[in-house]
């Protein structure tokens, strides 16, 4: 049985793929994506079977370049901490330029035994992390992961004054709405004046609400989402597939004054 973990193959062969498309069709630059994928031999049904899924190649295709366009928008505002809730096989803080020129510090956070499949794959490919990146282990579904990883973050250097970026990427269809709205909280809690969250979500996820709900009542002061159909017209040539318009993409933001406003209301 694959684990969630096993799905991040998948993801490394879509990213993989994308260096043998002509320079004027690619979307994004991944070298590392390769040295993930041949570790993948034992998912290999797994990851085929995503592969050809309608719309899977491509829904990551986008995914990816619109949170690199998300992320390079922060680093141009001054943002200056990047948080990866559920870095899988995410190579951002290596693939990225910008990260290094805007002197970012990245915070990889998923569960142990993924990062540390991450850092051996990375040291076997003669690989050194930068010392501005850091690994944190962490559950989303553990009862408190909310105080532990606050603990484990600012541990690592995670200033609370300072906005911070989060990347959320493929995790939601796993957890449920319920930890989703904790995650919400907890990034609402925990980042600084001016912070925001990048994700994706399936539009029926939801239910009823709307993601601009559930980002509101986390805290956050605005949410924006965007259909995978419409993406496609910015990023890709021809028409959108069917099914894209069920893949979404939304960006929260804190206001700036947000973490002095909860100071004053917590006073109270």
């Amino acid at each position: 049985m694959l684990t969630v973990s096993d799905t991040a193959f998948a993801i490394a062969a879509v990213r993989a793929e994308e260096a043998t498309r002509p320079p004027e069709e690619r979307l994004f630059e991944d070298p590392y994506a390769a040295t993930f994928l041949t570790a993948g031999a034992h998912a290999e049904a797994g990851t085929q079977r995503f592969l050809e899924l309608p719309f899977f190649r491509d829904g990551i295709r986008i995914r990816t370049r619109f949170i690199d366009d998300v992320v390079r928008d922060s680093l141009a505002e001054g943002i200056d901490q990047l948080v990866l809730m559920g870095a899988g096989f995410d190579a951002r803080a290596l693939r990225m330029p910008e990260i290094a020129a805007h002197h970012a510090r990245v915070y990889e956070i998923d569960l142990a035994d993924q990062l540390d499949t991450k850092r051996r794959l990375l040291a076997a490919a003669g690989i050194a992390l930068p010392e501005w990146i850091a690994y944190v282990p962490s559950d989303f579904i553990a009862p408190d992961f909310e105080q532990a990883l606050a603990r484990s973050l600012e541990a690592h250097g995670v200033r609370r004054d300072r906005g911070s970026v989060f990347v959320w990427e493929g995790v939601t269809t796993y957890i449920g709405v319920a930890a989703v709205d904790r995650s919400l909280r907890f990034m609402a809690e925990i980042g600084g004046p001016g912070s925001s969250v990048v994700f994706d979500f399936g539009a029926h996820f939801f239910g009823q609400d709307s993601v601009a709900a559930h980002a509101a009542r986390a805290g956050f002061a605005s949410c924006v989402d965007h259909g995978a159909d419409d993406l496609w017209r910015q990023y890709l040539r021809g028409e959108p597939h069917p099914a894209a318009w069920v893949f979404r993409m939304a960006v929260a933001r804190l206001s700036p004054g947000a973490n002095a406003l909860r100071a004053q209301l917590r006073s109270l």
